[in-house]
């Protein structure tokens, strides 16, 4: 992140890298993993033990597409297969993962959470069976 950052020239501090366990300051609270597996993209996932929330940013994209103004980036949405009601991680993002033993691992870590429901930063969220819709989202890895 601080070398996408610096190469858009935005200013920002950071106090620490993410890692493979949560930091002290909440480790009580949230679980935390790096998920792995591909080449190019690096997420951590969060998940919330109290509210049994798991919180992604790219990994599950789910996008509304009745609220596009614009029904050209509906299909597209459709097209990359990140729309709702069948979301998932983005065409070019799940090609990028050639260690499926890696990210195997990882899924079934957060399978291991069973997580109610699920906020992601692209799209509907899951306010309930958040384990079913990540055994649906994540089927292209088998």
């Amino acid at each position: 992140m601080r070398e996408r950052a610096a190469s858009q020239h935005i200013a920002v501090c950071f106090d620490a890298d993410l890692g493979a366990a949560a930091p002290p300051q909440w480790a009580d609270d949230l679980a935390q993993m790096p998920f792995a597996g591909s080449a190019a993209m690096e997420e951590t996932v969060f998940f919330h033990r109290a509210s049994r929330t798991l919180i992604l940013a790219d990994l599950i994209e789910n996008f509304e597409t009745a609220k596009f103004p614009s029904r050209f980036w509906a299909g597209v949405m459709k097209l990359t297969g990140i729309a709702d009601p069948d979301g998932k991680a983005p065409a070019d993002w799940r090609a990028t993962f050639k260690d499926k033993t890696a990210a195997h691992a990882c899924l079934k870590q957060m399978l291991d959470w069973q997580p109610e429901k699920i906020i992601l930063a692209h799209g509907r969220c899951y306010e309930t069976g958040g384990t079913d819709e990540l055994r649906r989202a994540f089927r292209w890895l088998d």
